[in-house]
């Protein structure tokens, strides 16, 4: 089939290399056509990640036009319930892709394409790399229409710049983004941490910052009883015309004329995403405290957001007085500062009595009994602790086995680890196939399907927490608006819900007479307007459900048309 493009645009061949006009005024056109505002910037701390593009502002309404910022071709469209909702990529000839997220609508020919794409696939989610002769736009083409749709707290458009080759994101307000930008950022607290010890085993001592003029100073010589130590930071940055909180763009700490260390966001990679969980104080977060950046990276990171090469990992203090200067910028290039002097003590510290197993960073960790056996990778975790895990027994009508309790519960992971559990059920009365691994955590459930290695389940997590084997026998329920021999109109709007015991569905499946018809999801419920795949007469729609351990569930009404 030949799809509509809106423009004839001989490219010719794309040179995906580096752009020459990166950051050239001009380049890139805001890509909407309302006043430019910031919800949130680049590099802003989230849970679990950094923010990999610009929130634009919709003015808290959906459906605004959102249009080419410079000429390219849809390169590709993903289609999710979560992360990105509705989004759409353009490749730019200057090496770059832009990308929009949370969109309600695309042009007609890009929603022709994705449709018939996920009909050939038999997918409502889909991720479609498009050849860049289907698409192509010219600057400031429409493309679509902003929304709410995937992860979204509101209506916005979510926008990024990657580098199409390698994907990393790239900081747009480096790319004379429109944003007005005169204000400095605001610097609040440094927190001090003593290098001998891991982040995680110690309560760091936090010290006010004091605005004076134009300047930012630490009351007094901060005396420290550490060898050596290392700094976090608190600090917001705002923007002319918006009340938000934004990420800062960089951190320099600075002693005389000489760097000693600096972290900037400028270029992220979603895989190395996850590393702000190194970049932070974690285990204060997680214990109420704001976000406190890291000013030196901890032992196991691999993002490279840090200079100069090679990189310090602490001051070393002095019985004399030594002053130092953090200086904190933004995008724009706004700056502010803050000095310090610093002084070691005489007094150390106690030593910690640890038990458990102590785990380093850069190594292999295995953690193994006779009922389980963990396995955590070279770069699972940023700095060293004492690993304990408790047991305890459970009568739950669905467990197979105890439950682990991993601790301490609050160290970040940043690669997924291996954990096997062997129930404590007689083989006999379990169904191997049917066995699920349980995660718990503060009210949040996580499944896995587990799979049987000799005497243990294993499965993967990311995360600590609970962990339990249940053994999951009962199908999905499935409950729908409709009832054999109703007659469906063109406007009638067939609504199916599924529920699980487990609350999981892993696969749903609409057919009319065998034929697949697409519904979209929203959670656990399934929405089909019906259209041309679904012609007059008399038809039979079958639905079919899937859960995690493949228990099945089905349904059928024969409909009229």
């Amino acid at each position: 089939m030949k799809y509509l493009v809106f423009y004839i645009c001989l490219f010719g061949s794309f040179q995906i290399t580096h752009a020459q006009n990166l950051g050239e005024p001009g380049y890139f056109s805001y890509p909407m056509a309302i006043k430019p505002k910031l919800n949130a910037n680049f590099g802003e701390i989230r849970p679990n990640h950094f923010h990999m593009g610009l929130d634009l502002s919709t003015e808290s309404r959906e459906n605004i036009p959102v249009y080419a910022p410079a000429e390219g071709y849809i390169g590709r469209i993903k289609i999710e319930q979560g992360g990105f909702g509705r989004a759409i990529y353009i490749n730019h000839p200057n090496g770059l892709t832009t990308l929009y997220a949370h969109m309600n609508r695309f042009i007609p020919s890009a929603e022709q394409y994705l449709r018939e794409k996920q009909h050939e696939q038999e997918s409502w989610k889909i991720d479609l790399t498009i050849p860049e002769n289907i698409i192509p736009v010219k600057k400031g083409q429409l493309i679509g229409y902003s929304g709410n749709t995937g992860a979204s707290q509101g209506p916005h458009l979510h926008y990024e710049i990657r580098d199409t080759k390698t994907e990393n994101c790239l900081n747009p307000l480096l790319m004379k983004f429109p944003i007005t930008d005169q204000i400095p950022p605001s610097l609040i607290r440094l927190v001090f941490y003593d290098r001998s010890k891991s982040i995680y085993e110690q309560s760091p001592l936090p010290v006010p910052l004091i605005k004076v003029g134009n300047k930012y100073k630490a009351a007094g010589i901060i005396k420290l009883p550490y060898e050596h130590t290392f700094i976090g930071l608190l600090a917001i940055d705002r923007i002319n015309g918006a009340a938000n909180q934004y990420g800062i763009y960089k951190a320099a700490l600075m002693k005389k004329d000489e760097l000693i260390t600096s972290f900037e966001m400028k270029n992220i990679g979603y895989d190395k995403t996850r590393y702000l969980n190194g970049h932070i104080d974690y285990v204060a977060k997680t214990k109420g405290s704001p976000y406190y950046q890291m000013l030196f990276p901890p032992l196991g990171f691999e993002l490279d957001i840090y200079s100069p090469k090679p990189t310090k990992n602490s001051i070393a203090l002095t019985e004399f007085p030594e002053e130092y200067i953090i200086n904190v910028y933004d995008a724009n290039g706004n700056i502010s500062s803050a000095s310090f002097q610093l002084q070691g003590g005489s007094i150390k510290s106690p030593e910690t009595i640890h038990e458990g197993i102590k785990i380093t960073p850069g190594t292999v960790n295995i953690i193994e009994d006779d009922a389980l056996r963990i396995i955590f990778s070279e770069d699972a975790f940023y700095d060293s602790f004492y690993f304990n895990y408790k047991t305890f027994y459970s009568v739950g009508s669905d467990a197979v086995s105890s439950v682990i309790q991993a601790l301490p519960d609050y160290i970040p992971v940043q690669s997924s680890f291996t954990i096997s559990i062997k129930p404590n059920r007689s083989k006999v009365l379990m169904n191997s196939d049917k066995i699920l691994m349980k995660r718990t955590y503060r009210g949040k459930t996580d499944l896995k399907k587990a799979k049987k290695e000799k005497d243990l389940y294993t499965a993967q997590f990311r995360d600590f927490g609970n962990f339990q084997l249940i053994e999951d026998l009962q199908p999905p329920v499935i409950v729908a608006n409709i009832f054999s021999g109703k007659l469906v109109a063109g406007n009638t709007r067939i609504v199916v819900d599924v529920s699980d015991n487990n609350k999981f569905i892993k696969d749903f499946r609409a057919s009319i007479d065998g034929k697949w018809v697409m519904f979209q999801p929203s959670g656990n419920r399934f929405v089909y307007y019906p259209d041309e795949y679904f012609p007059p007469g008399e038809h039979k729609l079958l639905i079919v459900v899937y859960d995690e351990v493949g228990n099945m569930a089905s349904k059928e009404w024969i409909l009229k048309r």
